[in-house]
């Protein structure tokens, strides 16, 4: 009895707090984490409001979209309609994605100056950035920033971060699994299940990009950063999205229809 004491001790010296069970997985933290989705919530219609600022050298543009956005929905894929409103460029222009529980993503670009819509299926298309400049690809947005697919995570820790009690789990490729980074790093808010800051390494173990999060409060639909910025280590850009509203909304049907994205009449100002 003594002696499983004793060993029960020791583990718990060597390995200490952050490495011991604590009733959740790495994989079940990263569950949660891509639960919420980019815009939060568990599942249900969500309307929001966003603003990305892209910032290369001396340059600054920026962009805002209202977000529409039917997870959880039983018997239906976790659907998105991004209505680009700003510049007035390219206002009107539409994003829509399918992300199915299990299977492909599903993207569609609407360019309302031709009246097409295309189907984005090669994967130069799918892994070209959202924006210029953002270091965010269509498939981020789409997929929500989800990584289990391709990657195999692990319980490394906790650390505090700005106060904040965080798992850090590393992520690295699944054997067989073609992914652009080698290594990927979170730090995740134990009591909200939210990313706090993530770090990219490359094929050579340099850091090439990070993401961290800010402005944490909680609306009417939960708690989570308003703000990420995203730094591309290999150059001097930066993006900053902030969520300036979001709201429960009743959004119909027609709005994740690819075939219906000519006709829809939704208003580019508030």
């Amino acid at each position: 009895m003594r002696k499983k004491i004793f060993i029960a001790i020791l583990a718990m010296i060597l390995l200490g707090p952050g490495l011991q069970a604590q009733g959740l997985t790495a994989d079940e933290i990263l569950a949660k984490v891509e639960g919420k989705g980019l815009m939060g919530g568990e599942s249900g219609e969500v309307v929001a409001t966003v603003r990305f600022t892209i910032t290369e050298g001396d340059v600054t543009n920026v962009y805002a979209f209202r977000v529409y956005s039917a997870r959880g929905i039983e018997g239906k894929p976790d659907r998105s309609l991004i209505v680009y409103l700003e510049p007035e460029l390219v206002a009107g222009t539409m994003f829509l994605t399918w992300a199915p529980s299990e299977g492909e993503v599903r993207m569609w670009l609407y360019l309302p100056a031709l009246g097409l819509v295309k189907e984005l299926v090669s994967a130069e298309a799918r892994q070209q950035e959202f924006i210029a400049g953002s270091g965010v690809t269509r498939e981020d947005i789409a997929e929500g920033f989800k990584y289990r697919d391709d990657y195999a995570p692990e319980l490394v820790g906790e650390e505090e971060v700005s106060g904040t009690t965080t798992y850090v789990i590393a992520l690295a490729p699944k054997k067989g699994h073609e992914t652009e980074w080698t290594k990927i790093v979170l730090w995740v808010d134990k009591q909200h299940f939210v990313v706090l800051r993530t770090e990219f390494y490359d094929a050579e173990g340099a850091l090439g990009k990070v993401i961290e999060a800010a402005d944490f409060y909680a609306d009417d639909l939960g708690y989570i950063p308003h703000k990420l910025t995203i730094r591309n280590l290999n150059s001097d850009n930066v993006a900053v999205l902030e969520i300036l509203v979001r709201e429960v909304a009743d959004i119909p049907d027609d709005y994740f229809d690819p075939e219906k994205l000519p006709t829809l009449e939704i208003p580019l100002t508030d």
